[in-house]
């Protein structure tokens, strides 16, 4: 396992013991199943002399947020994913390949309320930490295919009695390094989005 990756692992460790040692001061835990598109907005390999362009295109997300909340304006988020996707080798805009990919992403992030939770409409600001992994047969021959990743962004949530509708974004910024098998190492800075929706459903205190 890459120094990257274990750190990354190792930081979100921390926040999921965070997590289970603060569960007795906060005031509820949730539970969000959530779907949503991810999005890359940057080449993960851009061939100068030749025009080729290898991209990861956008795919469909399925997951699940885990929420710590103390109090009405601040908590710990806890997140997974999972993209089915596809990895494509392009030239002057045109396919010339495309090959299966997966990711998986996962974050640990701090929330704040802008308008606290306890309204029936209340608006959120997070930031923290990440992972993004690739897998699939576009990246079977990579040494490494995992990196650390900064997360930022936002959202709403409307509150339906117990149950709250969340609708956001996260902005993964990190970056990756790609190797083909005919593609010189390169290492470029990736921007990707998270859109995702989701019901939370407290549980516990």
């Amino acid at each position: 396992m890459s120094s990257g990756r274990r750190t990354a692992w190792l930081a979100l460790g921390g926040v999921a013991l965070a997590l289970a040692a603060s569960n007795a001061q906060a005031q509820h835990l949730s539970l969000s199943p959530q779907i949503g598109l991810y999005v890359p907005t940057k080449a993960m390999y851009d061939a100068a002399t030749t025009g080729d362009i290898y991209q990861m295109e956008a795919g469909p997300s399925f997951g699940a947020r885990i929420g710590l909340w103390f109090g009405k304006r601040i908590g710990i988020d806890l997140s997974g994913n999972y993209v089915p996707t596809s990895f494509q080798l392009e030239n002057g805009g045109t396919a010339i390949s495309q090959e299966d990919a997966k990711l998986f992403t996962g974050a640990g992030q701090i929330v704040i309320f802008l308008i606290p939770s306890s309204s029936p409409l209340s608006l959120y600001v997070n930031g923290g930490v990440g992972v993004v992994s690739r897998g699939g047969v576009a990246f079977t021959s990579e040494a490494s295919s995992s990196d650390v990743s900064g997360v930022f962004g936002g959202g709403a949530a409307v509150h339906l009695g117990p149950i709250g509708l969340h609708v956001g974004a996260d902005l993964f910024s990190y970056k990756a390094q790609y190797q083909g098998a005919t593609a010189t190492a390169q290492e470029l800075q990736q921007l990707d989005v998270q859109l995702h929706l989701g019901l939370g459903v407290p549980f516990g205190k």
